[in-house]
């Protein structure tokens, strides 16, 4: 189940053990997380070089990260000229001269994983003060990859169905699942089913009944911005050590169009329009920008503990997962495939316990506390008073949820102008959606469900869309 870097790596590691395989995607190949990727390849830890040593011990540390450097080698064998793959270094800095000696000791323990790193008093990026450099990262055109990845899934055996929505499995042990064609022929859509050994939820999120798993991977938007710049970026990936951190990169090969992104918040609780405009205004001050290309979210789910979750499902026999891949998906999908596919096929895997859906780590139990502190609030909202909506009252581009003439519904006039009235309460468990103005979607708290303006399914664990209420 899906059609992004995980799904078709897992599928082209089974058909090399020989196995049969079906790819169902409920979009198009790229229409998902994957294809909004920046594309930035690193195994630089998400959670930092320190924490991750103190959470793991050197010892699997230092194993995980070369989980990582493995995946980015991996990526570039089975990438072609036209992939743009680049090998780039990476530079992790600060802007804030205090922070020096909290990134020399980063420094130090990115060492110890086994990065090739080098300390730098300078960093060749506007406003930096210090930080450091890792050797051979890279960059790739993401969407090319993973067309030509479907293409090598489909010349090794396997089979691809876009547009085919498969339900999230329940059961200890399911042998069918019944799909739903997402698009129409005619007037209606196809269902059917699927059976099957074994079944990979590699959909970016939780799609299976585990509800723990819900907990400890809760939804984030990530923002990015495509613009030209009047002086040539160096051929590098940067990040600071903001919180949330700010990225950028070359796009092209000139380094005269960029990708800068940043201002993460979760999903339906933050500001969408003042996150865009902060992260324009991060790049505007530190570049010399010509023109704005484009600009878009892409939703992540951010592992509580710092570590993705891969491997047989919580409470399954034969339902496997990767989830909670953070921002960094590309290499750990990349890396869940062999995972998966070595599992599946009765193979020892080295940190099989550490990446495991079912593990509990206590040191993370304070996170996940705080995450539901936002998923009990957005529940409170069913039963507190609405705000009066006026139909009337909203422009192009506005929706709210409200009380609409003495009805609760979640209310917006599209950018063509139609007006939409739907039921508020997301379809997957039970949340109340919110308005995205900058995205145009309806956007649930909870666990990360999108829809469109006018209700349909997006993208996340919900399987329909919001019931439209009518006029």
């Amino acid at each position: 189940m899906g059609g992004g870097i995980t799904g078709l790596s897992t599928a082209l590691e089974l058909l090399e053990r020989g196995k049969r395989v079906i790819v169902c995607e409920a979009m198009t190949i790229g229409a998902g997380t994957t294809g909004g990727s920046s594309a930035h390849l690193d195994a630089h830890p998400e959670i930092g070089p320190v924490k991750l040593i103190s959470r793991l011990g050197i010892e699997d540390a230092a194993k995980y990260t070369s989980m990582r450097l493995r995946a980015i080698d991996v990526i570039e064998h089975r990438a072609t000229a036209g992939c743009a793959f680049q090998r780039v270094p990476a530079y992790f800095y600060s802007e804030n001269p205090a922070h020096e000696k909290r990134l020399r000791d980063a420094s130090q323990a990115a060492g110890q994983l086994g990065l090739d790193v080098q300390w730098c008093d300078s960093v060749p990026i506007a406003s930096a003060v210090c930080g450091y450099a890792i050797a051979n990262m890279a960059r790739i055109d993401i969407l090319q990859y993973l067309h030509e990845l479907a293409d090598a899934v489909e010349a090794a055996g396997g089979v691809i169905y876009e547009n085919t929505m498969v339900s999230g499995p329940v059961e200890k042990h399911p042998a069918e699942l019944e799909t739903t064609s997402t698009c129409t022929v005619g007037a209606e859509r196809v269902t059917g089913k699927v059976t099957f050994d074994d079944v990979v939820c590699a959909v970016h999120c939780n799609d299976t009944s585990a509800q723990q798993l819900y907990l400890q991977t809760p939804a984030y938007q990530s923002y990015v911005i495509a613009a030209r710049i009047k002086e040539s970026l160096p051929d590098a990936l940067f990040w600071d050590d903001s919180e949330p951190y700010f990225y950028v990169r070359r796009a092209t090969n000139d380094g005269m169009t960029i990708l800068a992104g940043g201002c993460d918040h979760r999903t339906g609780a933050g500001d969408e329009l003042a996150a865009m405009a902060e992260l324009r205004k991060w790049l505007q001050d530190r570049f010399d920008v010509e023109e704005i290309v484009s600009q878009w979210s892409a939703e992540l789910f951010e592992p509580t503990d710092g570590l993705p979750f891969i491997g047989r499902a919580p409470g399954m026999e034969n339902v496997w997962i990767a989830t909670g891949l953070s921002g960094v998906g590309l290499t750990l999908g990349t890396a869940a495939g062999w995972v998966i596919a070595d599992l599946i096929s009765g193979n020892d895997v080295e940190l099989a316990d550490v990446l495991c859906p079912s593990r509990v780590s206590l040191s993370s139990l304070g996170d996940v506390v705080s995450e539901g502190v936002t998923t009990a609030a957005n529940y409170a909202e069913r039963v507190l008073p609405k705000n009066k909506v006026d139909a009337d009252s909203l422009a192009p581009g506005e929706g709210a949820v409200g009380t609409c003439d003495g009805v609760q519904m979640a209310i917006c006039r599209d950018r063509e102008g139609c007006l939409h009235r739907l039921d508020p309460i997301c379809t997957h468990m039970g949340g109340v959606v919110r308005w995205n103005p900058l995205e145009q979607t309806w956007d649930c708290p909870v666990h990360g469900g999108r829809f469109a303006a006018d209700g349909s399914r997006l993208y996340g664990p919900p399987e329909s869309g919001l019931d439209d209420i009518g006029s």
